[in-house]
Formats: C-alpha cells, sequence, structure tokens
C-alpha cells in the first residue's frame, strides 16, 4: 500500500519505520517542507530513508495517518487540502480530544478517523526512535454517516505495528485516554516528575480530587465508567509508565505549545456545558497556562 504519514514525531517516526519495514511505500511530511528524504533508525535497527515532502503523491495514498499534537492538527493538514482526495481514510491519532471539531467545513466530506494508542515511542534525536512500549491502537469513525475501515487495511495496519482494532464505540476509549491524560500530564509537567512519582501519598489527595472530577463530566457527557474502575485504570497506567516522563512534562521542559487545550481545556468546556464546576482540574490548567506564558 501508498501511504503517507504527516507529522513525523516519536508516533509518526514509529509508524512510517514499521509501515516502510512491512514493505508499504511511505510517504513522510514534516513541518519544514524542504527535505525530499529523511531518515530514521528504530532501535538498534538498520536506518531506513524515506521519501519526504512530494505533496502530489498524496493524491494517489491509500490512507493517511496525521500524528501531529493536536494543536498542529488544522496547521498540519490545512495546505494539504487540494492535495487528498475526499476517498482517502485521514486517520488522526493524537491526545486530547475536539481537535477536529475546529476544521473547516471543507474536511466534512472527507472520510475522517479517530484513533487511540498505548504505543510508546521517544525521540532521543531527529534521526532515532526509539520503541518504549507496546500496546494497543484503537479506530474508529468519527462522524457516525462514516463507514469502517476495510479489513484489508486493518489488517496491514495491524501486521505492521500490531495490535490494530477497529472501535465501534471509539469515543469511550478517546474518554478514558482523555481522563488518563488530564490525570497525569499537567501534573507530572507542573511538578517536574516522572509519571510514577505520582503514586506518593503527597499527591494521593489530588490526584483523588481529578478523578473524581473527571468522573463527574464522564457521567454526563461521555461513557459512564464506575469510579473505582476508571481510579483503577489510571493508576495502572501510572505503574505502566512509571519510568517515562509525559509529553507536557517534555513540551514545558522544552518551552514548547502544550496539549493542555485539548486536554484539560477539552474538560472544562464539557464541564461548563453541564454547570459542573472543577475546581481542581480549573487551578491546575492555570497553573500549565502561567508556565506557558513564563517562556522567556
Amino acid at each position: 500500500m501508498k501511504i503517507a504519514i504527516i507529522g513525523i514525531g516519536a508516533i509518526g517516526a514509529l509508524w512510517a519505520y514499521k509501515l516502510q519495514q512491512a514493505g508499504h511505500q511511505v510517504l513522510t511530511m514534516t513541518r519544514d517542507k524542504s527535505p525530499t528524504q529523511l531518515q530514521i533508525q528504530l532501535d538498534d535497527n538498520p536506518i531506513q530513508t524515506f521519501s519526504a515532502n512530494a505533496l502530489s503523491q498524496l493524491t494517489t495514498c491509500d490512507v493517511i495517518l496525521i500524528t501531529v499534537k493536536s494543536t498542529q492538527v488544522n496547521q498540519a493538514i490545512a495546505p494539504l487540502y487540494s492535495f487528498i482526495t475526499a476517498q482517502t481514510p485521514l486517520i488522526f491519532l493524537h491526545n486530547g480530544m475536539g481537535a477536529l471539531d475546529t476544521l473547516g467545513k471543507q474536511w466534512q466530506q472527507h472520510c475522517l478517523y479517530l484513533a487511540t494508542t498505548t504505543q510508546a515511542a521517544f525521540k532521543p534525536s531527529s534521526q532515532q526512535v526509539k520503541h518504549t512500549g507496546h500496546g494497543l491502537t484503537l479506530i474508529g469513525r468519527y462522524q457516525a454517516h462514516q463507514p469502517a475501515l476495510s479489513q484489508h487495511l486493518l489488517s496491514q495496519l495491524n501486521l505492521a505495528l500490531p495490535s490494530v482494532i477497529w472501535d465501534d464505540n471509539i469515543q469511550a476509549a478517546l474518554w478514558k485516554k482523555l481522563a488518563v491524560n488530564c490525570v497525569i500530564n499537567p501534573s507530572t509537567a507542573y511538578y517536574h516528575c516522572k509519571n510514577g512519582a505520582l503514586t506518593q501519598e503527597q499527591y494521593h489527595a489530588q490526584l483523588h480530587a481529578l478523578i473524581q472530577e473527571c468522573h463527574q463530566v464522564m457521567q454526563l457527557a461521555g461513557p459512564a465508567f464506575p469510579l473505582d474502575e476508571l481510579q483503577q485504570y489510571i493508576y495502572q497506567v501510572i505503574e505502566a509508565t512509571a519510568d517515562n516522563y509525559s509529553s507536557m512534562y517534555q513540551d514545558i521542559q522544552h518551552q514548547r505549545p502544550t496539549e493542555i487545550d485539548f486536554i484539560t481545556g477539552f474538560l472544562l468546556k464539557k464541564a461548563k456545558q453541564y454547570d459542573l464546576h472543577l475546581p481542581t482540574h480549573s487551578a491546575l490548567y492555570q497553573q500549565i497556562k502561567k508556565l506557558e506564558n513564563d517562556y522567556s
């Protein structure tokens, strides 16, 4: 298959390498549109060379994966509109929720899909990517009227980077991931710690409050998971990723824009629709915005 990857961060680089390794023709699109080739080394495997930024090739792609951050979705795909056919599936894989809601009306005729993953990757340099955790990728419809992805496409993605599964209720998975991100990402960014540090007693009260507030919103706006199930799941993720630094921690450390508006910001907007007040999330949101505003 001919597959384009928009955004070659850690997850985009991981997918690019795995898909090309599986025999597919992979086209990469970078923020800097000038390079015509790029190289990626996955772990200790041989370096692979990829075609880059050939816009005209997008028209003949079988599928396009958009792996930029939620804050970059509009900026990344707007220049590509005239090169993408309405029939080409576009799979968006990023943290947070609400990024596709900001797209222009012209995109509503396209085949848009949402994905969430527990695959973990890290880029120690521009040409290196480390696969730091194996996991599950779920893909589902952005809008109810859209067709499911073909079994052939799903099977090819699954063969390249297992496991990939179609999810008819992708919103439930996205809300669960949102709750994880709302609790872990801003907390680790503000307290300057690895994920695992959040299990320390000094953070218990805040984490409990953050989880309770997430649960309040999810009861009304999202899937109604039992509170103890949600809490257990979030602590399982913390323990499984104990040695990791969250993406928001890394963004703050490198003085980059964070995804806070599509993570905690999205949760707060939903809470407002139901006249819910989330004091713990609101305070943490303001603390992260202050850190961003303090960049020199």
